[in-house]
Formats: structure tokens, sequence, C-alpha cells
């Protein structure tokens, strides 16, 4: 097995996905790191964010009704969206018991989302009652 190059532009994606902490896209990813380094295209980011996936660097995090996101912690985790505002965070990883029936097939992986709102948007909504009341007052 051929060791994996680490080039310039792999440690530049890997940094700054990992700095941003905020489970981007890759289209945000390739905006960020765009800012700072033009030269790498979009294809580079995608096509080395597929790379880093395959070689366990990177982890795609696949969320209903949203575009896959990638998160630079590989560590066994769990993720929660925000239904407001669509934030991810990490939460301690929680097993899950298999199903007793499984349609005859044989089960590989499990993904489990968790959905709630995030402190920010709870401090908003509750900002937005106390307004509310004030005018009703």
């Amino acid at each position: 097995m051929t060791a994996k190059r680490r080039t310039p532009q792999k440690g530049i994606i890997l940094d700054t996905l990992c700095r941003m902490g905020s489970h981007p896209t890759a289209g945000e990813l390739y905006e960020e790191i765009h800012r700072s380094h033009p030269s790498i295209s979009r294809s580079t980011v995608y096509r080395v964010l597929g790379q880093m996936e395959e070689d366990g660097l990177v982890m795609r995090v696949c969320l209903m009704g949203s575009d896959d996101r990638f998160d630079g912690n590989v560590r066994q985790h769990n993720h929660i969206r925000c239904r407001r505002c669509g934030a991810v965070a990490d939460i301690p990883w929680v097993e899950v018991a298999s199903p007793c029936e499984t349609a005859g097939y044989l089960i590989t992986g499990y993904t489990v989302e968790y959905t709630g709102i995030c402190p920010a948007c709870q401090a908003e909504e509750e900002q937005d009652r106390r307004a509310q009341k004030a005018v009703v007052s």
C-alpha cells in the first residue's frame, strides 16, 4: 500500500476545516479557503475532501434536507442540528440497538440525526417573546 502524500493543499484544506469547526459544506469550506488561498480551485477542495474521507481524515455528515457537511473530528460522535438556523454541533456518541427484524438486509451502519434549537436561537426566541409581550402590555 502506498503512503498518501500530504500536499500543501491537503494541509490547508484540513487545517481550515478543523479551524472552522462549524461542519461546513464543501462549498462553504471552499469559500473560506479561497479568501486566503485563491489559487486553490473548487474542484481541488471537493476532490481532496473525498480523498480525505476515504482515508479517514475527515467525516462526511449527511443530514436530511441539507447538503453534506464535513467534520475534522473523526472520533466517534453524533451530531445535532438546529431546526431554526441549521447550525450543527457535535454531541457524545450514543449506541443504538440493532433492530430485531431487518427485512433481510445486512446492517452495515446507521446514522442518527438529532434536531433541536441551538442556544443562540433559544435566546433570540426569548427576546422575541419579551418584545411581543412588551408591545401587548
